[in-house]
C-alpha cells in the first residue's frame, strides 16, 4: 500500500484543476492514483462558472461539504445540492460541473477500469 490509512484534509495539497472553464477550481488528492486500492478520493473547491462538458471514464460519488455544487447532463437535467448532499455520476456520462463557494469530497473508481 502506497498511501497512509488516514489522511486529514489539512494534509492534502491543492492545485488548480485544468479544463474548468472560467471557474476557480482547486483539487487535492487524499487517495491518489499511485495507491494500489480500488478507489481514489480527494477534495475539490469550486467557485464560479460552469466547466465544459466531459465524459467520465470513471464512476464518481461526491459529498458536498460547503456551499452549493452540482452537475448538468447533456440533456439539460441538473443535479445540485448543499451541505450533506450526496451526488453520483455513472461512468461514461457526459457532464459539466458548477458550484458556488463549494467544497466537495469525491471518490472515483480508477479511470479506464
Amino acid at each position: 500500500m502506497n498511501q497512509p490509512l488516514s489522511v486529514n484534509e489539512a494534509q492534502v495539497r491543492y492545485s488548480q484543476r485544468p479544463l474548468s472553464g472560467n471557474a476557480r477550481v482547486e483539487m487535492g488528492w487524499s487517495i491518489a492514483q499511485d495507491d494500489d486500492g480500488p478507489l481514489l478520493a480527494g477534495f475539490a473547491k469550486w467557485d464560479g462558472d460552469e466547466s465544459p462538458y466531459k465524459t467520465l471514464n470513471y464512476d464518481e460519488v461526491m459529498i458536498v461539504l460547503e456551499g452549493t455544487f452540482g452537475f448538468q447532463l447533456e440533456s439539460g437535467e441538473r443535479f445540485e445540492g448543499g451541505p450533506e448532499t450526496t451526488l453520483r455520476i455513472p461512468k461514461n456520462t457526459a457532464v459539466k460541473y458548477f458550484g458556488s463557494k463549494a467544497k466537495v469530497f469525491f471518490v472515483i473508481t480508477p479511470p479506464g477500469e
